[in-house]
Order: structure tokens, then C-alpha cells, then sequence
């Protein structure tokens, strides 16, 4: 085999290889990452007990469940 038929097949496998890594840039991942994130927060179950009251996640405290924000920290509850 030719060395320099070699390295042409060997460029055109690198090229077609770099061509399809590039179909999504780094911002379209990364959206990616933070929508699947956000998906998995706000579906997420949340159990009450009797009285409506639920506890934050993120601090701890408890709030009514229809207040839907924690009077702590302000995070969604």
C-alpha cells in the first residue's frame, strides 16, 4: 500500500469523523444538559402530609403547600 494513498484515507476518515461531531455545538449540549436538569426538578414528587404543609428541599423549612415558595430561601417548593 502506497503511503501516500494511506494518508489520504486517513484524512477522509478524520474529516467525515469531525463532521459528524459537529452537529451540535458546545452552547446546544449544554442547553441540552440544563433542560433535561430542569425537567427532572420540576417534575419531580413532592409528598404532603394531612395538613398542606411541605418542607423545602433545598433549606429545610416549612411552608403551606399552596404558597409555593419557600418563606426561607425562596425556592420553589
Amino acid at each position: 500500500m502506497d503511503p501516500l494513498l494511506f494518508v489520504f484515507i486517513a484524512a477522509g476518515i478524520a474529516g467525515l469523523g469531525m463532521l459528524a461531531g459537529a452537529g451540535r455545538s458546545r452552547e446546544d449540549r449544554s442547553r441540552g444538559r440544563w433542560e433535561s436538569a430542569f425537567y427532572t426538578e420540576s417534575h419531580k414528587q413532592v409528598q404532603t402530609d394531612a395538613t398542606g404543609v411541605l418542607m423545602c428541599r433545598r433549606c429545610g423549612a416549612s411552608a403551606s403547600e399552596r404558597s409555593g415558595r419557600c418563606p426561607s430561601c425562596g425556592a420553589a417548593l
